[in-house]
């Protein structure tokens, strides 16, 4: 070349490295130096940065010289799939090994050219390398089993197919994150059979293992023309002592006995590679075996005690080897972030499938949230980690070797500044260390999150712990740690200790508790009412100790356990509801739990989202998910309502809207199904096909919005079909009132199963027309009909709480017509008076359990029944005259209309409501304390007084 020349396209090489790049050109035949300073800037630069793409230019230079207007171009899968087909076309296992090695080397030279050129993203490198590893995979393992098969014949299973053998691809290559030179680590697997079929039998352990054998052969070998990929099996079962190839009924055995935490963190990974497997073959595989034991159903927080201990373990790994400049190991390295993503994952992945991904660059946005990382934590770890694998790839493709070490030499130090894009070694340090001091504070962050650091005083209570000491022990230490009650306290801790839970539980389960049990004292300290609060926690600790990850979560999160201990002395309902479905535990770790729950429509939008999640024809699955979120969210309500952040009418009105949203959906979910099999009814009317609809009347406290914990639905179903032909149109037509009635039977069902969490409610449908001897859903005109014949004053008063919550918007419209018109022209003016008076007297007999010593605020005289009553009678009696007075369905806006009617007193109206909201707000407190509406004699005197002087005015 000139030397003009010669200077222009050295000019951007470190001065360390140009002499290494001059006498590589200098080296090439004359006859090829023109070709190579038609792209010398970007040749000069890849030289420059790796002696492997330098030897493979060299010595493949008739293919570089023809591939050279490629190489800016993303690198073609098509050629993958050739070399493929092109090895499963060969007869020998030596044969493939050049042609696989040969296309490798091109391969990594392309993808290197395109990152060192400055126009490939990471994650394109990353798949790029993850591919071709997958293709070879491919084209090792159809070889393989090309040659096996025609020794051997094939393995069959029960059905009669030939079984494959399943490559399960484990870390990077599972997560399509692939290094430049990379090992690859493999998990061989077969999915049955016995033996083979050939002329000479083999067990099905062996055909498999011979494959798989083959398979490392051909690509971790080392020839003339170097290795494809170095294979790691290690992670297999039982790693180098276990099988070379396991079955699936091993593995699921394996996994169930043995699987230990670090394997659950290897297998969020796992990917099937290579062969293409069938799709039952895929479902056992990842179904049945591993998503089960990757990701809990319930909050997996013991994820984080194994994070601190492998941490540890190769941090003292990392110190005894003198590894601090290993960007993958060392602090704040690749393997830091990878823990922090995946410890998230394996926390929460069991309920949040967007979490179950296996790139970390995909998952990382998914786990920002109030229980996951920050926006900014997640931008700053992407950020690092995207540093760190381009850095990490530049290390390896300097001499194509598996090292995480930061250079020692000043030629390689040149080499991957100028990949990196620095000036000076010193400037890429730097960012370096601000990346890796960002993961270290990220990864101590999630690994001990709310941790306290200081020395904890509990020491001593550790040692009575396990030394199983007798209550005279605990009593002592309890004293001095200032618990009130301490010998009553000590005798709970001491039977706890002594109790069966406690005796039976696993290792792990003792070592948590050994660590919660000091904890839970430190706070019981606290209490006012230790006894309960103690109680109460050790009966809900008790009942979830078989999943003893809910101890590790409140082990790592102190501010949780704070709360639980408040709540369950507080509140029996809440500790009980806990002890049933823990992981209610999760709503603690949000601090706005104790804030105003979600409105109906955000309600609404949340259900429609998680619902989404779900396979649209798994009504199970639905119906589960409703569950949850049904659970969930009352309890938001109770801790609110006990914290004292939620008037006691929002507390009706979240519950309300709750039971409304969880009503929607599953009216939608039994609509659903019916219509899949029988198709949507419909009606003939005056020369028209009408689609028929369906819709859910409230009655009671639902529609009264007035719902409580544990309250019941009062609901009542019409539907509009009439006229001819009233059938559905599926492939399986039922009549309409068939139909109808198969759906408030499916969608009663749905609501009272007993399902995983709990419950939904219980449905009353005996303020349907005619009562109990009522069909179960009317049409429209039939309701009609029995509210202007038949209905009686009592129904008259239920029709008042009563509204439409689902379904057809036109039967909405429609009851809303025919209450309004019953209310103001049918009620018996002349009976009203005489029937209120006689259904209360009634009522009162009958349900009433005040006594000498308690009141019933329900039922008792001057109680919340005798407000409803005089309400009710107030509304009925002027209904003709005020419509306005009926609008709503709810007592107190029923008040506010009367007295801006002048139908009574302002400041009566208001004094009833005061009272009302008072007894209410009692009622809603004895209920979460498990407690019946019944008060002391001395209470609510005046209210009592006021109430009863009032009825004996009104009626």
């Amino acid at each position: 070349m000139q030397a003009q020349d010669e200077t222009t396209f050295l000019d951007a090489i470190p001065a360390e490295l140009r002499e290494p790049v001059q006498q590589w050109f200098d080296d090439l035949p004359q006859g090829d130096a023109g070709t190579a300073h038609n792209r010398a800037a970007q040749l000069s630069r890849l030289v420059a940065c790796s002696e492997f793409a330098a030897a493979v230019v060299r010595r493949d230079w008739n293919w570089f010289v023809h591939s050279l207007d490629s190489l800016d171009h993303v690198p073609d899968t098509d050629l993958l799939d050739k070399l493929v087909a092109d090895v499963h076309a060969m007869d020998e296992i030596d044969d493939a090994k050049g042609v696989m090695r040969r296309f490798r080397h091109r391969w990594l030279l392309q993808v290197l050219w395109r990152e060192l050129g400055g126009i490939a993203t990471l994650e394109e490198t990353l798949t790029a390398l993850s591919d071709l590893a997958d293709r070879l995979l491919d084209a090792a393992a159809g070889l393989a089993a090309k040659v096996i098969q025609r020794r051997l014949g094939d393995v069959m299973d029960e059905a009669g197919n030939a079984c494959g053998i399943v490559i399960l691809g484990m870390g990077k290559l599972g997560g399509r994150e692939l290094n430049f030179s990379s090992d690859i680590d493999l998990v061989f697997l077969y999915p049955g059979g016995r033996e083979s079929n050939g002329r000479k039998i083999v067990s099905a352990q062996e055909y498999f293992t011979r494959i798989s054998q083959h398979v490392v052969a051909l690509l971790d070998e080392v020839t003339a023309d170097g290795f494809a990929f170095r294979i790691d099996t290690r992670l297999r079962p039982f790693g180098d002592s276990g099988p070379p190839v396991t079955s699936f009924a091993a593995l699921e055995s394996y996994l169930l006995q043995h699987g230990r935490y670090w394997e659950r963190y290897a297998y969020v990974k796992a990917r099937i590679v290579g062969p293409r497997v069938p799709g039952a073959v895929t479902a056992e595989l990842y179904d049945d075996l591993i998503t089960p034991f990757v990701y809990r159903q319930y909050l997996d927080y013991g994820v984080f005690e194994s994070l601190r201990e492998m941490h540890e373990t190769i941090s003292a790994e990392v110190k005894r080897r003198e590894m601090a400049d290993n960007i993958k190991l060392g602090p704040g390295g690749i393997r830091e972030i990878e823990f922090i993503v995946q410890s998230l994952q394996l926390v929460r992945g069991g309920s949040r499938p967007e979490l179950q991904d296996r790139q970390l660059l995909r998952v990382l946005p998914n786990l920002v949230g109030p229980h996951g990382l920050s926006a900014n934590s997640a931008a700053a770890l992407r950020d690092a980690y995207v540093f760190l694998r381009r850095l990490e790839n530049f290390i390896q493709a300097i001499r194509d070797r598996q090292t995480h070490d930061l250079p020692a030499d000043d030629i390689d130090r040149a080499r991957l500044c100028l990949a990196m894009g620095f000036a000076n070694w010193d400037e890429l340090l730097a960012v370096l260390n601000e990346h890796r001091d960002v993961v270290t504070r990220e990864f101590e962050a999630v690994a001990f999150r709310d941790r306290e650091h200081a020395d904890k005083p509990g020491q001593k209570l550790a040692e009575l712990w396990d030394a199983a000491a007798p209550a005279e022990a605990w009593q002592e230490a309890l004293r001095i740690g200032g618990i009130s009650h301490a010998d009553t306290v000590a005798k709970k801790i001491a039977a706890f200790a002594a109790g069966p839970a406690a005796r039976h539980a696993d290792k792990e389960s003792r070592r948590r508790l050994r660590t919660f049990i000091p904890e839970l004292l430190r706070r019981i300290a606290a209490a006012k009412d230790p006894v309960t609060a103690v109680t109460r926690v050790l009966a809900l600790v008790e009942k979830i100790l078989r999943r003893s990850a809910y101890i590790a979560l409140l082990n790592e999160n102190p501010a949780v356990l704070m709360r639980l201990v408040s709540l369950c002395e507080r509140s029996a309902y809440i500790a009980g509801q806990i002890a049933l479905y823990p992981v209610l535990l999760d709503e603690l770790l949000d601090p706005s739990v104790q804030s105003s729950p979600l409105t109906l429509e955000e309600q609404d939008r949340e259900l429609t989202a998680r619902l989404a999640e779900c396979p649209p024809d798994d009504s199970e699955a639905q119906i589960s998910v409703l569950g949850q979120f049904q659970r969930a969210n009352q309890f938001r309500v109770a801790v609110a309502d006990f914290a004292g952040t939620l008037p006691i009418m929002k507390v009706s009105d979240s519950l309300t809207w709750l039971a409304e949203a969880v009503l929607k959906h599953t009216l939608d979910i039994a609509w659903r199904d019916l219509v899949a099999k029988h198709g949507e009814p419909g009606y003939d009317l005056d020369g028209k096909r009408h689609k028929a609809g369906f819709g859910i009347i409230a009655y009671g406290k639902l529609g009264g919005l007035e719902m409580s914990y544990g309250s019941d639905l009062d609901l009542v179903f019409l539907h509009d079909s009439s006229g001819a032909n009233r059938n559905t149109d599926g492939p399986k037509p039922l009549d309409n009132t068939m139909f109808f009635t198969r759906l408030v039977r499916r969608l009663s069902h749905f609501l009272t199963a007993q399902t995983g969490s709990g419950m939904l409610y219980e449905v009353d449908t005996r303020l349907r027309p005619d009562g109990q001897s009522g069909v179960m859903v009317s049409s429209i005109d039939a309701f009609e009909r029995y509210q202007e014949e038949n209905a009686w004053t009592w129904e008259h008063q239920a029709l008042l709480r009563a509204r439409p919550v689902a379904g057809s918007r036109l039967i909405a419209e429609q009851f809303t017509r025919i209450r309004a018109e019953t209310l103001s022209s049918r009620v018996r003016q002349d009976k009203l008076r005489a029937d209120v008076v006689d259904m209360r007297q009634r009522m009162r007999e009958q349900l009433d359990k005040s006594d000498a010593e308690v009141f019933d605020l329900k039922q008792g005289r001057g109680g919340i029944a005798d407000i409803e009553f005089i309400v009710q009678y107030l509304v009925l009696s002027n209904a003709g005259q005020e419509p306005s007075v009926f609008f709503y369905s709810d007592n107190i806006r029923q008040l506010d209309a009367l007295a801006e009617c002048g139908c009574i007193e302002a400041g009566v109206a208001a004094r009833l409501q005061e009272i009302y909201k008072c007894y209410r707000l009692q009622q809603h407190h004895l209920a979460l304390n498990e407690k019946g509406p019944l008060v002391g004699q001395e209470e609510f005197r005046d209210e009592r007084a006021y109430v009863d002087d009032l009825w004996s005015k009104v009626l």
